[in-house]
This record gives C-alpha cells, structure tokens and sequence, in this order.
C-alpha cells in the first residue's frame, strides 16, 4: 500500500471530522447526524450534513462533500499533501520520508517556500521594530496611537527600513525567488532585488492558523501609497483574509458577534482597549468569501463605518453581500472625522460599545443612508426604489421579501401594490438586465433528480447490508434509471460477489465522477427510510417487478416466433402470481 495512504487511513481513524469542521462551522445535533448553514455557499436553513458515523460531510444545497480532508482542503485552499501534514501534525501521526508525485510535490513546496519565507521576512521586520535604531520613528508613532508593546508582540508588528536591499540581510540564494513571488521583492532590470517595503510600519496578515499570508505597509510620512499590501499570490488573496481573525475567532465563536473595521489601526486600538470581537479588511471593500467566513463563526455581524463618502459607498455594497448570504447583520456610521481608531482611543470602550448598540438592521441602514443621499424628493425616492428592487427580487425567502417589501414602502410612502408592480416588471425583464453584486455571487448549481424508485433502492442498498446478498443474485439492475446509482449497484455487487464486506464510506473515492460520488454521499448521511420488515417487503416487490419485466420481454418474443405453447405458459405463470 502507498504509504501516504496508509497514512491517510490512519487520520481517518483517529480523526473527528466533527470536530475538525466544528471548529469553522456552527454545528447542532440533528439526530445522528450535526446540522450547520453551508461555508460553501448562501444559505438562510442548515443543509450542510456532517456524520459522524461515517466520517463524512454533504452538502444538500451545494452538493460539495468527502472526508474530513476534502473539507480541510476546500475551506483552507490548501493541496491534499498540505491537509495530509497539517492533520497528520494535529492528531500525531506520523508521515513517510516517501516523496509526492511530481505534481503535488511542486504544489507543496510552492506554498510552503512561500511561509518560510514570509516568516523570514516578519522576524526581520519584527526585530528592526523592537531594537534598530532607524526604527526609533516608527517606535514614536506607534506608541502616540496607544499601541503597546503586548500589541506589538501579539501582532508580530515589525519596520521595513529605508535601505533597497534591507531583506537581502536574511534571505539569500533561491528564497530570493520565493521572496519575489511572495510579493517580498521586486527583481530589478539589470539582475538582482529591491525590497518592495521600505521605511514603512509592517502589519504581518495571518490566516486563522496563525500562517503569515503576507503584509501591510504604512508609511511614516505623506508618501503615497499610504498603505501598501502584498500584491495577490499564490498564498494571498486580500478578498480571502481578514486582518486580526486569527487572534479573534475564538471571542467571535464565544460572544456570537463580530465587529467589523476597515483598517489595521482600528482593529488594534479595539484590542487594545480589551475589545476581542473585530475583524479588520485590511482598508479593501467586504467581499462574499469574507461575509461567508465570519458566517461560520457568528450569529450577527456589525459593520462600522466612517462617514465619509467612501464609507457610505462601501455600506451600499456591504448590504447586498448580507443579504445575499443571509448573514444577519446590522450597522453603524461613525461620527464625521472619525475612525475607530481614534473614536475609541479619544472617547472609551463604553463609548464604542454604546455606539454598537445603536447599530440599525442593514436594510434599514441602507434604505435610511439613500434616502438621506438623494433626498426626499419623488425623483430621489424613485431612484432608491430602483436601486432596491433588483436586492428584493433575489432574496429567495418569502417572509423575508415580504417583510423588505413593506419597510421600503414604510420608508418611501409608496403603496405596497406599486413596489410589487416594479419587482414583477424586473423579474420579466429577463436576461440581459444589470446585475447586482448579489446576483454576481455563486449559486449552487442546479440539483439533478433521480427518480423516486432509486432514491429508495440505493438508500437500502447503503443502509441495510443484509440487503446486499438478497439483491446478488436478482437482475434488480433493470429497475434503475439514474446512472449514478447504476453504478453505485453495480461496484457493491462486485464487491458482494468477492465477498468483500462494502463499506460506503470507502467506496465513495473510489467511483467515477463526482456526480456519483454525491448521489452516494446523499444517501450515507441520509435516515434510512425503512425498517428491516419494510425492507424485506421492498425486496419482495422490487422481485415482482423484476418477474414481470422479464415476463413482458419473454411475452413480446414469443409473439414474435407465435410461439404459442410459451404464451400460455407465461399467461399461466402472471395469473398465478398475480390474478
């Protein structure tokens, strides 16, 4: 056996996938199985299936699913030989010497070149902040915005010294390359480096691992950029990652609330002031992956806003990227002129907490904010009409829309038949019509039925074991029409006549294409729908219509040849069975 598979083998037998997937979904028992909201795609009700029996997850509404390392790979974005080392670390089983296939080998040492030396670079950055001499500025400035040496440590914060080659120091050789492509470097046009950071404060971005992504860097002066980050790789995805999650998703979990910021100072000063539950998006605008993310830790999310006009603009976006996951979530404007960052430092956390509680249900806070925008004239309360419509047409929970429908007449005197009216001439509109940052958003892709008979066949088959031998010698195959579970039968079958014990969970990989292997998961994590009596009457029938299929072909042949001493045998053999 391969010995990575063995080892595989050995993380599935000590590993609890519900735990490993409770530690990022919020999951309740549901008989015996856990229920939790999908972190793969949208979704108001929990369809999102882990058992614990069998070691697996399914999603009904996304159809994603597999073991406890297709989950790691899926929600982390890592390769199966990063998921095998990071389980295998976690639960101490210990990895062969054996090398990778060429493929997943170059995989892995990309990714993890890239954190050596992103590691490299944050203690070098961190110990210019904490000893240089050059760093004496940047020490001033942090400590006038009340950074304290614990953030400072917490948060790896660091300096980028004005030197071009200041990196050079501590990374040598062939990092340099991975210094390049981790966005560390720039290569210059004659040969060699440059440092991309320079005289800059340094904000290492870590994933929910404590794994340094990449960075952030502010200047100490009026250069622009103010900010500048790590440009996108292969590790760093800025719509990804929010800046100080891996220090706040436990308080998240626990409070089931977070707080969200736009920039690294704000979420420092919050952490300062002893406020645990804030995220910050590193100064970009709120993406699906990041609403999608925090779901799976909170029950409700508050998003703080400046009052600029930039702020204003991103509280537009952030409200259909909520509603579309249908994340519950409120939010608030800070006062004019302030952030976070000096709201809390000039006015307390009581302040900031005080403020919090005045947050409003986004919807309300978005129609409020347009109408304040465009005034309330009739042409300005048209144009937030417009706005809104295409939100309400694709929420796709009834209650919900209804209930929208009615605040936004509330909010712009307008008859709830006319606002009806104009979702109705939207939907109809059809293809072709602008879209909404909502309607951008992925979908589950559409759920192919399989045909009722089947759905109980496989679910028998997959349930009640005893059922196997009884199906082995019966041509029950010509009862199904789904071809997934055609072929689910025939590989159980085989196995059956090996006299190889099937276990479903172990077959899963082992099929086709994906489409079985979600057909089958669906069926594992599913009740069984029948007792053990009903199951031998199934048999029974599934028998009879087997016999009477076969009837029926013996019957058209004999017809063919006018064989008529063999038509009234099979008449004599369906009157006696039948009547």
């Amino acid at each position: 056996m391969d010995q990575h598979q063995s080892v595989k083998d050995e993380i599935k037998r000590v590993a609890d996938i519900v735990e490993v997937i409770g530690k990022a979904v919020h999951l309740k028992r549901a008989g015996q199985n856990f229920l939790g909201l999908c972190p793969f795609h949208a979704e108001k009700t929990p369809s999102f299936t882990v058992s614990p029996s069998k070691q697996i997850f399914h999603c009904f509404g996304c159809r994603k699913g597999g073991d406890v390392f297709t989950f790691w790979m899926e929600y982390h974005k890592v390769s199966f030989p990063e998921a095998l080392r990071d389980l295998a670390e976690r639960y101490h089983v210990s990895l062969p010497k054996t090398p990778w296939n060429p493929s997943e080998n170059e995989t892995w040492t990309e990714r993890s070149s890239l954190l050596r030396v992103n590691e490299k670079a944050c203690s070098f950055f961190h110990e210019k902040l904490l000893r240089s001499e050059e760093a004496k500025q940047a020490r001033k400035y942090l400590v006038g915005r009340g950074i304290t040496k614990e953030i400072v440590s917490c948060f790896k914060l660091g300096y980028a010294p004005e030197a071009w080659e200041g990196l050079g120091r501590v990374i040598k050789g062939a990092d340099m390359e991975w210094a390049c492509k981790a966005g560390l470097v720039i290569p210059r046009k004659n040969g060699g480096y440059y440092d991309r950071f320079r005289g800059r404060i340094m904000f290492p971005i870590s994933d929910i691992r404590g794994r340094i992504l990449g960075f952030g860097g502010r200047v100490l002066d009026d250069t622009t950029p103010k900010y500048l980050n790590t440009p996108e790789s292969v590790l760093f995805h800025k719509g990804q990652v929010l800046y100080g999650f891996h220090a706040s998703h436990e308080a998240v979990r626990q409070s089931g609330r977070v707080v969200i910021v736009e920039g690294y100072m704000d979420l420092l000063a919050l952490r300062r002031h002893g406020f645990q539950e804030a995220v910050a998006t590193l100064g970009t605008a709120l993406t699906k992956e990041h609403v999608r993310l925090l779901r799976g830790y909170a029950k409700e999310a508050i998003v703080v806003f400046d009052s600029d006009n930039a702020g204003k603009a991103a509280a537009s976006k952030a409200f259909a990227l909520f509603l579309h996951e249908e994340f519950p979530a409120k939010a608030v404007l800070l006062p004019d002129n302030e952030d976070p960052d000096n709201y809390v430092n000039k006015r307390g956390l009581s302040a900031f907490q005080d403020l919090l509680t005045r947050a409003q249900p986004i919807f309300d806070f978005f129609l409020d904010l347009q109408v304040g925008q465009t005034g309330g004239s009739i042409e300005g309360r048209l144009a937030v009409l417009k706005q809104t419509i295409p939100l309400l047409c694709e929420l796709k929970n009834a209650a919900q829309q209804s209930l929208y429908v009615k605040r936004v007449t509330e909010k712009l005197d307008l008859k709830e038949s006319s606002v009806l009216e104009e979702m109705k001439k939207w939907v109809s509109s059809g293809p072709g019509r602008e879209g909404t940052e909502a309607s951008k958003t992925d979908e589950p892709s559409g759920k192919e039925v399989i045909y009722k008979d089947d759905s109980l066949f496989l679910n028998i088959l997959v349930h009640h074991p005893s059922a196997r031998p009884k199906m082995l010698n019966r041509d029950f195959r010509v009862l199904l029409s789904d071809g997934p579970v055609r072929e689910i039968f025939d590989r159980m079958m085989e196995d059956c006549r090996k006299g190889v014990v099937v276990n479903p969970a172990e077959l899963v990989d082992t099929l086709s294409g994906e489409r079985c292997r979600e057909v089958l998961r669906e069926a594992m994590v599913s009740r069984s729908m029948c007792s053990e009596e009903e199951v031998e009457q199934a048999l029974t029938d599934y028998g009879n219509k087997v016999l009477k299929i076969q009837l029926a072909d013996s019957k058209k042949k004999a017809c063919r040849q006018q064989d008529l001493q063999e038509l009234n045998k099979i008449s004599k053999t369906m009157q006696e069975r039948w009547g």
